[in-house]
């Protein structure tokens, strides 16, 4: 199977949800480093994006998710859910076909754009206890999101044990490398610690499997 033929191509709906998505976050995030967190409302942001406050809901739910809002976090679930090519298949193949993959989708979706926001997205997660709460849900919903990918895609319960614990290792995994890059100053480029860190990930996910 080809790198080509591994991802599917989004639709134009979906790449103009993304795109839209990103810009409102841009503004949003510089208007907090303006202003302040705390003192700029959704409305406000809004305004400055040219949308209404209602398309802010409805896109990022709550305030919290501006700064939480992460483009590679579905860009990563489509590409999981389409490795196997709509073929159910165990898991250790599922990580054969994964390992070449995985650098080739790392240089596509980790822009210097993402890199920057991440970076700016981090700041606010350590220094705003709303913000950071929420960050929890929000990778406890994703942990949720990969286990159910990989249960379709092995045609697994996904209350297996094993199915969890990958999700798991997979998704505090690189929030472990988040918190690293943001321990180093981020001195390292985030896609060169989100690459260690995926090949690590797929180490013990092999050891799991085994």
């Amino acid at each position: 199977m080809s790198e080509s033929t591994i991802a599917s191509t989004p639709s134009l709906w979906e790449r103009r949800k993304v795109e839209a998505m990103s810009r409102i976050q841009r503004v949003a995030l510089e208007l907090f480093d303006e202003h302040g967190y705390r003192e700029v409302t959704v409305e406000r942001v809004a305004g400055a994006a040219g949308v209404s406050p209602s398309s802010i809901y409805r896109y990022f739910g709550t305030k919290e998710m501006l700064v939480l809002y992460d483009e590679t976090d579905p860009q990563t679930l489509e590409v999981i859910r389409t490795v196997g090519a709509g073929q159910i298949r165990d898991f250790p193949e599922l990580l054969a076909i994964a390992r070449p993959l995985a650098p080739v989708v790392l240089d596509e979706i980790v822009t210097d754009d993402v890199e920057y926001r991440t970076r700016v997205r981090m700041r606010y997660v350590r220094s705003i206890p709303e913000v950071r709460a929420r960050q929890t849900e929000q990778w406890r919903a994703l942990e949720d999101e990969f286990r159910r990918a990989f249960a379709e895609l092995t045609g697994g319960d996904p209350n297996d044990l094993r199915l969890r614990m990958a999700a798991a290792i997979s998704i505090w995994s690189c929030m472990a490398g988040l918190d690293h890059w943001e321990g180093t100053d981020f001195a390292a480029r985030l896609r060169d610690v989100y690459g260690e860190v995926v090949t690590t990930v797929l180490d013990a996910l092999e050891a799991v499997f085994r």
